[in-house]
């Protein structure tokens, strides 16, 4: 059996259809026509995996359960034919995983039901570990859902293609999560992190004594990763040498040691992944032909957060749930700054600003003008948003020190200059503050 769904329902049609296409894929299926009867079902001892829940019923309402049985251990779907990003946004903070638009059929819902099974966390000894889910309404992430879905069961290698912190690793991860490997080693390289001289020792082992500095035995990430998955980022990083001998590695499931004469054989799935145009370094002498039609088989983009607007909202949530910092809300001005912003820097660059715009907050609100404060402070900050040009006609870069600055000026003023409550809002003590203020030659009142 492949999990408990709960379907919660007013429309008998649907649960109908819905339930038969689930029983026929191998779930133990049950049904709540109601609100009441579904918060009776979710809150006993023993509550179902997963839940598909129809925001609009007659009686309590979807929102409403999810009010009443929070928290759940049930993954909770949410399925509304009066789908929007506001009603999206508030199930998400209610703690459902995940959104869909009705009309939606079983063969939808299952890769999004393989991954809320893989991802729920019993408790119990041996079960499968809890992965980062991926978080987004927009087509482009239902589209790469459905692809982890479908290429999760077989044996393929796959080949991720994505700007700098789209987050190819989290897919590598729910690849590897949703797959029959999924107790096995998920291994990660960042093949931009190893010394050229190093890759097959890194990648095959070596054996003691098989070159300078060689004072030990060493497995190698293949072995390690042996029974389960692979993960080679950043790809084009690959030596054409090293290009040739993980060919050999894929196609013959062996792998020789530097230093070693024998073969030795390994059971591996590859994942690997590049932010380049792998065709265009074949044309150009730089990666080899043969390695990249041999994983171009199933390959996936995952597409840049400017080209996915809608998805900022739930991504913003989910990663301040992860900076544990759920009580903080972002007000409306601040959704207008982050929706604004194009993104270089793609989700690893929202976290960042989200991080430090958290810690910077004096209250439970993060508000407009801090977010923008926070995006000129970026690495990738695009100053056209928030920050005027230079003499010379150049956007400005704002370093960190001064968004602080201008963060501690500003609670200054609203503390009418008072020291000691300055520090209470800023959530540091009076001497570290007073320091500060000496630091930047600022005087205020005691």
């Amino acid at each position: 059996m492949n999990g408990s769904v709960l379907i919660i329902d007013d429309d008998a049609a649907f649960r109908f259809a819905m339930a038969k296409a689930l029983r026929r894929g191998g779930y133990a299926v049950s049904e709540a026509s109601s609100g009441e009867e579904a918060v009776e079902v979710l809150c006993n001892s023993s509550p179902p995996d997963v839940a598909l829940l129809d925001l609009k019923m007659k009686g309590i309402g979807g929102l409403e359960v999810l009010r009443r049985c929070r928290p759940t251990p049930t993954s909770v779907i949410v399925l509304t034919g009066h789908g929007t990003v506001k009603a999206a946004v508030e199930a998400m903070q209610l703690g459902a995983y995940s959104f869909l638009e009705k009309p939606v059929d079983a063969d939808m819902l299952r890769p999004l039901l393989r991954q809320a099974l893989v991802e729920k966390d019993r408790g119990e000894p041996g079960t499968l570990p809890q992965i980062t889910p991926l978080i987004g309404a927009s087509s482009a992430m239902n589209d790469v859902r459905d692809f982890v879905g479908t290429v999760a069961p077989t044996e393929e290698t796959v080949l991720v293609f994505g700007e700098t912190g789209t987050g190819k690793e989290v897919v590598a991860r729910q690849i590897h999560g949703q797959s029959n490997r999924a107790l096995r080693p998920f291994v990660a390289m960042n093949a931009a992190c190893v010394p050229r001289e190093l890759f097959e020792s890194e990648l095959f082992g070596h054996k003691r004594g098989a070159f300078t500095g060689a004072h030990h035995d060493r497995a190698g990430l293949f072995r390690e990763a042996d029974g389960g998955t692979l993960f080679i980022d950043e790809l084009a990083e690959l030596p054409l040498e090293s290009q040739a001998k993980l060919l050999r590695a894929i196609e013959t499931k062996t792998i020789r040691p530097v230093g070693e004469s024998g073969e030795t054989e390994v059971d591996v799935r590859i994942v690997a992944a590049t932010n380049r145009d792998l065709w265009a370094e074949t044309q150009a002498g730089k990666f080899r032909e043969d390695l990249y039609f041999r994983l171009q088989v199933f390959p996936v983009l995952i597409r840049p957060l400017r080209e996915r607007p809608e998805d900022i909202e739930p991504l913003a949530i989910h990663l301040l749930e992860r900076l544990g910092k759920n009580e903080v809300a972002l007000d409306s001005e601040a959704w207008v700054a982050l929706k604004e912003y194009d993104w270089p820097g793609n989700v690893r660059e929202l976290l960042n600003v989200l991080r430090r715009a958290s810690l910077f907050a004096i209250s439970d609100t993060i508000d407009g003008d801090l977010v923008r404060r926070m995006i000129a402070a970026s690495v990738f900050g695009n100053a056209r948003d928030s920050t005027p040009p230079s003499a010379s006609g150049q956007a400005s870069r704002t370093s960190l020190a001064d968004v602080e600055r201008d963060h501690i000026e500003r609670v200054l003023r609203e503390m009418d200059g008072n020291i000691t409550k300055a520090a209470a809002a800023l959530g540091i003590d009076r001497r570290t503050l007073q320091r500060k203020l000496r630091s930047y030659g600022i005087e205020a009142q005691t």
